[in-house]
């Protein structure tokens, strides 16, 4: 099975995560992701919002994890519901 998301087509076999999160920036200036419902309930003026995304890492612990942007919570939510769609068997 493959899955595709922003137009790029990637075989479902070689995912090892899959999940929607918030990338954020610390006062510090350390980007990294986090669970959209740590940003929801936890996120404070000490973290700047960059960019929500789906990320993806690979099984090949070596492969780079993939990182699609949405500039809003709606384009995400929009392209996790159209991730769940492709991820449906009822839907095949």
């Amino acid at each position: 099975m493959k899955i595709t998301i922003q137009n790029n087509t990637i075989p479902l076999e070689e995912v090892s995560q899959l999940y929607p999160a918030a990338i954020i920036k610390y006062a510090d200036g350390t980007v990294t992701p986090i669970s959209l419902e740590w940003y929801d309930g936890l996120a404070n003026d000490d973290v700047t919002l960059l960019h929500y995304a789906i990320c993806v890492h690979y099984k090949e612990k070596e492969r780079k994890p993939s990182v699609f942007a949405y500039e809003t919570r709606e384009a995400l939510d929009e392209g996790v519901a159209a991730l769940a769609e492709q991820l449906d068997p009822a839907t095949e």
